[in-house]
């Protein structure tokens, strides 16, 4: 019975879908899958479709982590959070109504996009539920989208994105991802960066924990060799993480000699404020997860321990000048207590010290990283281009 009447409401939906094709210079975004990487890897299609038409009307709708990611985006212009329309059918109902009373008159969108984080049928069932536009996206049910988009594994998440701006106009080129913070969140950055470094030494953050749902993790005692050989440099080591990585981070902390083996901010920052504090430090080694995708946004010089089962295409900064990625061969298998073996700490030390010398730890950088991020001061030019590599 249930089948019978999804297939109804599926036929419906097809039969009532809207189908104006005259231009509207206001377009909404769905944004619904909700890993911080997806997010984050989110906010180029936005800032292309306002480089492609600075007069657009751009609105996004999302929720929790996508609605902290685009809080101080100057290009949305108006940002709906909803509640989860995911959650069952009367979630979805709830949040359809939602927004089509927020989308009457001057929001009325011409177009409705799915980007490519999002990619399963019920993301093409939300997008056909408004009835406001026609609808476009990836796989799913293509069915349901006047133009359906097939996901190309042989190009990253983001390029795949980009695709849909040629809807509306010439295919956009490659922007790297961007998160904003508002002067409050660089202040309360600047004070626990004051607190955990009075002496203000250079700071190299460290990030490694995964969100726990995949094997990302590496060996604790090559951390612990490549935290020693850090502060062996004269620079400060910063954990980073949520208050559920504090565990993991006090153990590898434990084997440390000394009194002072870094120092621990997991769990103590919104995500501008992380945006901001990433900003702030002057390198990142981080295994792959939500806090390197921030931290890529970030622009700070990035060692990434990425795992060799995962296509690094997709997710990966692997044409970035300051991101070093670490991973072995490809393989189609997670071996049992797999933690990315491949990755020596030899290879790590050798990519921390070749970024190091490339991009040396400085005001000036740090602060350039800043103006590049903090809202107030968004530019119009291209401030998401990859950042070049150097010869030091």
């Amino acid at each position: 019975m249930r089948g019978v009447l999804l297939n109804l409401l599926f036929r419906l939906l097809r039969a009532l879908r809207p189908r104006r094709t005259a231009p509207s210079s206001t377009v909404l975004l769905l944004q619904y899958a909700m890993p911080l990487g997806c997010c984050v890897h989110g906010t180029p299609l936005i800032r292309a479709l306002r480089r492609q038409d600075p007069d657009r009307r751009l609105i996004v709708a999302t929720r929790g982590t996508g609605a902290s990611v685009l809080r101080h985006h100057p290009d949305v212009d108006l940002l709906l959070e909803t509640a989860d329309p995911l959650g069952s059918l009367r979630a979805m109902v709830g949040v359809v109504r939602h927004l089509r009373r927020s989308l009457k008159n001057g929001n009325r969108p011409g177009l409705v996009l799915v980007d490519a984080s999002s990619r399963s049928g019920r993301y093409s069932l939300l997008a056909a539920a408004l009835r406001l536009a026609p609808t476009a996206g990836f796989d799913g049910l293509p069915a349901l989208y006047d133009h359906a988009f097939a996901y190309d594994k042989g190009v990253s998440l983001i390029d795949n994105s980009l695709r849909l701006t040629a809807l509306s106009g010439p295919l956009a080129q490659h922007h790297e991802p961007a998160v904003l913070f508002s002067r409050a969140e660089l202040d309360r950055a600047r004070e626990l960066l004051r607190e955990a470094n009075p002496e203000h030494r250079p700071s190299v953050a460290f990030v490694m924990q995964g969100s726990g749902g995949q094997r990302t993790s590496w060996q604790d005692n090559r951390f612990a060799q490549l935290i020693e050989h850090v502060s062996g440099l004269g620079c400060l080591p910063i954990f980073l993480g949520t208050a559920a990585d504090a565990a993991v981070i006090a153990r590898i902390q434990s084997t440390l000699p000394g009194t002072q083996p870094g120092v621990s901010l997991a769990g103590r920052t919104s995500i501008p404020e992380l945006a901001a504090l990433l900003c702030l430090c002057d390198l990142l080694v981080s295994v792959d997860t939500g806090t390197m995708h921030l931290g890529r946004a970030s622009q700070v010089p990035l060692v990434v321990l990425a795992p060799s089962w995962q296509k690094a295409v997709e997710w990966l900064p692997l044409e970035v000048g300051n991101a070093r990625v670490l991973r072995g061969p490809d393989r189609d298998e997670v071996p049992p207590a797999y933690r990315l073996d491949e990755i020596s700490f030899e290879d790590a030390r050798d990519a921390v010290d070749d970024l190091l010398r490339r991009f040396p730890p400085s005001a000036t950088a740090r602060e350039s990283r800043v103006a590049q991020r903090l809202a107030a001061r968004w530019e119009s030019g291209d401030s998401t281009a990859r950042p070049d590599s150097r010869d030091g």
